[in-house]
Formats: structure tokens, sequence, C-alpha cells
């Protein structure tokens, strides 16, 4: 019976607010109370309940209309054990909750119907709720839940080729993205919606999409196409009659304005926005808007007008307890009182802006142990008052007996407490000094590397310069110039001084480009070329998409194992030789081949075994242990020969892979 005298006042109540709405409203809401007086279903009078708690909340002026019929919901669902209309009416309390601005209250009610849908395995009622839960994350400022929840709608939209679910979905993300600073993949989030809700014709959806858009470009500083995108948008708006869009489109017009510094045209249109949202329930968009007029002012030197505006904003932002607005607002009163010359002021409200910021993306955590410690109260308060109602019926004796036992208590959980500290002290200490001795370890690591890498790079810069190669190359000029050969001691010359200045401008790098080694290293083997009278002859192969300018390799590398090529290898022999080299790129490392047509690893020893001059060469080991330390090891094997052979075993000469880090 009470049930059914809710009912009626909530139709009379329906049917005098109907005055207000427009012609579409008012037949849809006379179309679902004649439902409602017509079924005596129970289950469809709830549906209809919920059509109808729906169209007061989006209107976001009649959220206390929408709670009742939300309330009439959740008691009628009960009454017959109705779980599906339990999971409803924690939906539209969650939708309710979200407009009013109570973010925690309605999670928590869209957890409920998400879980039972879930339960049930209906996904696009799950999405339903997903997203209120989504955009409250969102506005509470935890972005990672948010777009996560996102993600998952947008897949189950687009498994049931929802498009419209689709093109709402894709906008969020967009507004998710653009928070994160990546405003290049918000306009495509973007584009996309507006795509999908034009094949739908959906005129609220597209000022919303716009809209969204427009910000964006205003963002980034392309305010010609901002200002394009938000008067489209407006036009949308106004053909919807929708005010809260409007008021909306009217806020992003007057950001724009401000970020062109107009500010006395964002001026109007901030206050367009606030006479509206004056009108409305959301706190959000009040302190939104209160907040845009303050910084308005602001900035056109009104500090008086600046400071009520922004002081309303910040009060509603508190009640709200909504992270980012809190931190514009604190942001806002550091500017307001520094142009007061208040340091004082601003400091406070500088250490709460930066206090609010750092703990944006931790509002979860703080409201779990916000829980945490509410049971843990609510646990104690009902511990204490069993206490008081057992030492109220024991007699005097007990009750001192109790007393004893409630001391001896608190000093064990004391003693406890001391001893739990102090062993997390102990604990705290010598993991903090364990890290000290690792870092200190891995720091002696590094220096001893580097004092390795140093001295390596010494040897190998002496043992390129090869004093018996300089004095071969002064005597062959002078035999040059003895035998009046003057035109190739002049090439022989040129070619020398260009290797020298060559060799030293890498020395002074640790890394040069791969183009800048082959480059000494050409200048070199020409060198040679003229010194044994074009005995030799050369190629260079290299991959032609390879970018030789940018890839850097450690300087004076190749030149040891080409010398040793050419000497040991290649001028033994009584015919011309060849000397060719590869070079690929692999991953993080170059592979170089060095193959030469000569006498091979063996006949060469054996030479060197019946020579009087028995020079010990340092510049292949010292490169190769410079390669070793230059990759930390990584690479077992730096250097790999490989002695040629035809098929009756004769050598044809030797191969040199060198796997060389690049960066």
């Amino acid at each position: 019976m009470k049930i059914i005298l809710v009912s009626i006042f909530f139709i009379f109540y329906s049917t005098v607010y109907m005055n207000d709405c427009n012609a579409q409203d008012r037949k849809l809401l006379d179309s679902l109370q004649l439902v409602v007086k017509q079924t005596n279903n129970d289950t469809i009078r709830i549906k209809v309940y919920g059509d109808i708690c729906w169209a007061y909340a989006t209107t976001r002026k009649e959220l206390d209309t929408a709670a009742i019929y939300a309330d009439t919901i959740h008691s009628l669902a009960n009454k017959i054990n109705y779980r599906e209309g339990v999971a409803l009416s924690h939906f539209y309390y969650g939708v309710i909750n979200r407009f009013k601005g109570n973010y925690y209250q309605g999670i928590d009610h869209i957890k409920k119907h998400v879980s039972y849908y879930q339960h049930q395995g209906d996904s696009s009622r799950m999405a339903t709720g997903l997203f209120q839960y989504a955009v409250m994350h969102m506005q509470l400022g935890n972005y990672k839940t948010s777009l996560d929840a996102y993600y998952r709608i947008y897949n189950i939209h687009k498994n049931n080729d929802y498009i419209k679910g689709m093109g709402f979905t894709l906008q969020s993300i967009g507004h998710i993205q653009r928070k994160l600073d990546k405003h290049d993949e918000a306009i495509a989030s973007y584009d996309e919606s507006i795509s999908l809700k034009t094949q739908i014709n959906d005129l609220t959806g597209l000022w919303q999409s716009l809209m969204s858009l427009g910000n964006t470009y205003a963002e980034i500083n392309s305010f010609s196409k901002a200002e394009e995108y938000l008067l489209e948008a407006m036009e949308f708006a106004k053909k919807t009659n929708d005010l809260y869009g409007i008021a909306f489109v009217n806020e992003n017009l007057g950001n724009l304005y401000n970020r062109m510094d107009d500010h006395s045209r964002a001026l109007t249109f901030h206050k367009k926005a606030l006479d509206l949202r004056n009108t409305l329930p959301s706190k959000k968009d009040k302190a939104l808007s209160e907040l845009q007029v303050g910084k308005t002012y602001l900035e056109l030197g009104e500090t008086r007008k600046a400071r009520t505006h922004i002081s309303r904003s910040l009060a509603l932002s508190k009640e709200m307890d909504a992270k980012p607005l809190l931190v514009d607002n604190y942001k806002s009163m550091v500017e307001l009182t520094e142009s007061e010359n208040n340091p004082g002021e601003a400091f406070k409200y500088l250490k709460l802006y930066t206090k609010v910021k750092d703990s944006l993306f931790n509002s979860e955590k703080n409201k779990q142990l916000l829980e945490i410690e509410t049971k843990y109260q609510t646990a104690q308060k009902d511990q204490e008052i069993e206490l008081l109602k057992k030492e109220n019926e024991l007699k005097e004796k007990e009750a001192q007996r109790q007393d004893d036992i409630k001391k001896a208590i608190i000093i064990g959980a004391g003693l406890i407490m001391l001893l739990a500290g102090l062993l997390i002290y102990t604990l705290r200490q010598k993991l903090k000094n364990q890290k000290a001795i690792a870092a200190k370890d891995e720091e002696i690591k590094i220096s001893h590397f580097r004092e390795q890498l140093g001295t390596l790079e010494m040897k190998a810069l002496r043992a390129q310069m090869n004093p018996h190669f300089l004095f071969n190359c002064m005597n062959s000029i002078n035999k040059m110039i003895l035998s009046e050969d003057h035109e190739n001691a002049s090439k022989y010359l040129t070619k020398f001084s260009k290797l020298i200045r060559l060799m030293l401008e890498n020395s002074e790098h640790q890394k040069v480009s791969l183009q800048d080694e082959l480059d000494m290293l050409k200048a070199y083997i020409e060198l040679e070329i003229i010194r044994f009278k074009g005995k030799i002859n050369y190629s260079i192969h290299m991959d032609k998409d390879m970018d030789s300018e940018s890839i850097l390799i450690p300087s004076m590398i190749l030149q040891p194992f080409v010398e040793n090529a050419i000497w040991h290898g290649l001028l033994p022999m009584d015919k011309k030789g060849e000397i060719e080299i590869k070079i690929d790129e692999e991953e993080d490392h170059l592979k170089c081949s060095i193959t030469d047509s000569g006498i091979g690893r063996k006949a060469s020893m054996d030479l060197k075994k019946n020579s009087r001059h028995k020079k010990k060469s340092m510049g292949i080991k010292i490169t190769t242990d410079r390669l070793k330390l230059l990759t930390k090891e990584k690479v077992k094997e730096v250097i790999e020969i490989i002695d040629l052979k035809d098929q009756d075993n004769i050598a044809m000469g030797t191969q040199v892979n060198i796997l060389i880090p690049i960066s």
C-alpha cells in the first residue's frame, strides 16, 4: 500500500514537472506514466520507473526527483526479490551521485551494478555501468583506471556493433589522452567519434565531440581551427536546446579567447556559462564556471572580483573532493595572492597546490585507506560498547579484575608495538646499508671499467700510429724525390698528410661516424697502393640503406686488421692481391668482414720465423680487448678469423669477421 501511494505521488510530481519540459520529453513521460497506470506487473513497473528516473536525471536539474524514483525501484525490487531490479537501482543511484559531484558514493553504487551483470554474462549492460565508473574516476584524477575501463567498454561495443556506444567511448578516450598530453592521439579519437555519430545523426553526441576537438586544437595553439569547431558545436547544442551543452560550449569558447589574450571577450562567454549553470544542479559545473570567471577577472587585473569567484569555486571543489579542480583552484589562488603582493598567503596556497597535485594519482589508495580506517574505528567502537555492557553487569569485585586485565593488555600491546617498531627500524637500516654497499660496489665497477677503457684506448692510439709505418712512408717519399718521381712523391705526400689528419681527428673522439672511419681507411689503403706500386686492389661494400653518417662506432677500429691483411697476406705474394671489406648492420652492432687473397696465416707465420725482423704487432690484440670491453663481454667472440682454402686444401687467403657495437 505504501509503495502504491508513493507511486501516485510520483505520477503527480512528474505531471507538474512535465509542464517545464519540451514537447518531446512531455510525450515520452506521458507514455511512461500511462504504462505505470495500466500494468500490475511489478517487473515492468520497475523498468518503466527506471526510464522515468533516467529522463529526470539527464536533465541535471531534477536530480532529487530522479532520486525518489531510484528509491522506489530499490524498494519494490527488494520486496519482490528481483535482483536485476536492485542492480538497476544502483545504476541510477550512481548516475545521480555523479551529476551531483558525489563521485565516491557514485562509484560504490556502479560497482554493484557492474558486478551483477558481469556475473550474469551480460556485457552490454555491464558496459553501461563501466561508462559511468570511468567518467567518475576521470573526474577524481584516476586516469589509468578510467582509460582501462574505456578501452574495455569500446571492445564490448565493437563486438556488439553498437555505433553510438563506440562514438561516445572514443570521445571519452580522447579526454584521457589529452590529460596525458597525447594530443595527436586525442584528435584521431575525436575525429573517429564524430564520423560514427554523423552516421547515426546523433546531434547531442556531435556537439560534445566537436567541442572536445576544438579544445584539443586550442591546447596546441591552433586557434582558428579551435574556434571553427567550437562554434560548430554551439550550433548543434542550440538545435538540441540542451542548456547543459550550451553552458559547456560557452565555457570552452571563453577558455579559447583567454588563450588568445582576448580576456574581455572571454569574460562574456564565461559569465553566460555561469548564469546557465546557476540554474542547474551540478556542483562540478558551477565550480568550473566560478573558477573560469575568477581567472578571467584576474587576467583583467580586477583582483577583488577574481577572489570572490575563485573562493566560491574552491569551496565547491573541497565539498566534492574533486582533486583536478582543487589543483586548478590552488594554482589560481597562488597567482591571485602574488598579484596582491601577499607572499605569505601565496606560499600557503603553493604548498596546498603541490600536495594535492602530488596525490592526484593516489586518490584510490587514499580511499582504500579511509575505508580501512573507518572499519577499524567501527570495530573499536563496537568493542568498547560491548566492554561497557559487560562491566555494567559485573559485580564490584569483577570490575577491578577486568580493569587489571585491561591494563595488562594495554601494557602488552605497548611492548609488542615497541618490539615491532624496533624490528622494523632494524630491518630498514639493514636494507639501507645493503643498498648503499651495492651502490658503492657498482660505482667501483663502473670506475674500474672506465679506467680500463681509457688505458686500452691510449694503447690503441699508440699502436695505430706505428713508428715503422711513419719511417717507411718518409723513406718512400725521399726515394721518389731522389729518383725525380715528383708526381708520385707529391701524390704520396698529399695522401699521407690526409691520412695523418684523419687519424688525429678521429683520435680525439671515443666514437666517430662509420663514414669518417671508412674515409680514414680508404686514405690508408690508397697510400699503401702508391707505396707498393699498385700491387693491391681493394673494394668496400655496404648496404645502400645504411646511414653511414648517423651510425657511430669506436674510432680507429678497422685499420689494424686491414694493415695486417696487406703486410702479412698480400705483400709476400708475387702477384697483385685483392682485399675486400663488407659491412652489414645486425641489431645493435655491425658485422665487418675483411677478406684478403693472400698467402694465408700458416705461410705468413713461417715467413716470420725465418725473418730477422720479428716485430711484434700489438694493434690487433689491443683492438680485440677494446671491443670486448666496449660490449662488456656480452658478445663472447668479437673477432673471428677464418682460413680460406680451395678444394685441394691450398690456402686462398684469410677472412676476419669483426663485431663492432654501434650507437
